[in-house]
C-alpha cells in the first residue's frame, strides 16, 4: 500500500457548538509538532442550527490560519456518520479525534505523533483528562467523571477500576475524545466494507455512544495494538446542561444499549473458535445473568448510588439482549464475516491515497 505522508489530521465533529468551539480551534493553534510535520483540521458541521461553521471560519482566521481549516457538512444526526464524512477528506498518515468541547494541552501532537512513529503496531492511542465546568461542580460529579470522558481511563481489575497501565492495554478500549488512529486502520476498515453497529450520539436525543470502543476492537481485529499514555492530557469543558442529575443518569444507562453491539466484537476477538454465534451469544447471557445475581446479592443498604445504577444498568443490558436475541446474533454474524474479511485483505487490495 503506497503510505499516506507523515502528518496528522486532526477531526472535529460537532453539533450546535458555535459557543464552544472558538476555544477549542484556539487550543489547536498552539499545538506543537515534531519538526516541520503538516496538519490540518476538518470540521464536520453535523446538522448545527447556531452557525458553528461560520463561527469557526471566523476564529480560525482570527487566530492566523496556521493549518489548512476544512469546513464540511453532514446532515444525517450522529456523530459516526460525521466522521466517515471526515474521513474521506483526510491527507495525513494520521488522525487524532476532536470533540468541541476538548482543549487539548500544547504538547497533544507532539507527543502523540511521537509515540505513534516510534511505536508502529500502535493502530489506537489515548490520554487522559481534566474537567473544566461552566458553573459549580457537582458534588457527585467525581463518582461518574468517567461517564464524561473525565480523568484517567480505567481497566476493572478485581470488581474496582484501576487506572490503565502505561503502553499496551490489552483487552481495554479507550473513549473518543483525543483519541489518536492511524489512518491505515479506517483505510483496512473501508476496504472490508465495514458498516458500523453504532451511530453515536445525535445532539442531546440519543446519547448512546460506543463508537470508540468499536474502533478499538476493529483495530484489534486487524492486529493493530490499543495504547493509553499519561502524558497525552486534555480539558474537557462541561456545560452546565449536562450537568443534571437527568442527563447524567441518561449518559450512564444509554451504554446499555451499546454493550450488546460492542460484546459481537467481543466474540469475534475472544470468544470460543467452535460455538456458533448463536452458543456463544447464549454463553455471554449466562455471563451477564451471573454478573447480575452477584450484584443483587450485594448488600443494598451499604450499596452507594453508583452500585444500585450498576444493577439497573445490568438488567437493562440483559433485556436488551434476551428481547432482541435474534438481531443481536445477527450483530455477532456481521463482526464474524468482517474478521475474515480483514484477514483475507492483502497490502495490496487497500485503497490508494489520491
Amino acid at each position: 500500500m503506497q503510505h499516506l505522508p507523515n502528518g496528522v489530521s486532526l477531526l472535529v465533529c460537532t453539533y450546535n457548538g458555535a459557543a464552544l468551539i472558538a476555544e477549542t480551534l484556539a487550543c489547536l493553534a498552539r499545538q506543537h509538532t515534531p519538526g516541520t510535520t503538516p496538519w490540518e483540521v476538518i470540521l464536520v458541521d453535523n446538522a448545527s442550527t447556531d452557525g458553528t461553521a461560520n463561527q469557526a471560519r471566523k476564529t480560525w482566521k482570527e487566530l492566523g490560519t496556521p493549518a489548512p481549516l476544512h469546513l464540511l457538512r453532514e446532515p444525517r444526526p450522529g456523530k459516526q456518520y460525521a466522521l466517515e464524512t471526515a474521513l474521506g477528506h483526510v491527507r495525513y498518515r494520521h488522525t487524532c479525534i476532536v470533540d468541541d468541547d476538548n482543549r487539548l494541552a500544547p504538547d497533544y501532537l507532539q507527543v502523540g505523533l511521537e509515540m505513534l512513529e516510534a511505536h508502529p503496531q500502535i493502530g489506537v492511542l489515548g490520554g487522559q483528562s481534566a474537567a473544566t465546568f461552566e458553573e459549580r461542580e457537582p458534588e457527585w460529579f467525581a463518582a461518574f467523571q468517567h461517564c464524561y470522558a473525565v480523568g484517567p481511563q480505567l481497566q476493572r481489575e478485581g470488581g474496582r477500576f484501576e487506572p490503565l497501565p502505561e503502553g499496551g492495554i490489552g483487552r481495554n478500549v479507550l473513549w473518543g475524545a483525543g483519541m489518536f488512529v492511524r489512518t491505515e486502520v479506517w483505510q483496512r476498515l473501508r476496504a472490508a466494507g465495514f458498516k458500523s453497529l453504532l451511530t453515536g450520539r445525535q445532539g442531546e436525543k440519543n446519547l448512546t455512544a460506543g463508537e470508540d470502543d468499536e474502533l478499538c476492537f476493529a483495530a484489534l481485529l486487524m492486529g493493530f495494538e490499543v495504547w493509553y499514555s499519561a502524558r497525552l492530557c486534555l480539558r474537557h469543558h462541561m456545560v452546565a446542561g449536562r450537568l443534571t442529575e437527568a442527563y447524567r443518569d441518561r449518559l450512564f444507562y444509554a451504554s446499555a444499549y451499546s454493550t450488546s453491539r460492542l460484546n459481537a466484537y467481543r466474540n469475534a476477538l475472544w470468544g470460543n473458535p467452535a460455538g456458533s454465534a448463536a452458543v456463544n451469544l447464549l454463553k455471554d447471557l449466562g455471563f451477564i445473568v451471573r454478573s447480575l445475581g452477584q450484584e443483587l446479592l450485594a448488600p443494598a443498604p451499604a450499596a452507594s448510588l453508583v452500585a444500585r445504577m450498576m444493577r439497573r444498568h445490568r438488567l437493562l443490558m440483559l433485556k436488551d439482549t434476551a428481547w432482541h436475541f435474534g438481531r443481536v446474533q445477527a450483530y455477532y454474524e456481521q463482526v464474524l464475516r468482517l474478521r475474515e474479511r480483514l484477514r483475507a485483505l492483502s497490502p495490496s487490495s487497500l485503497p490508494q491515497p489520491a
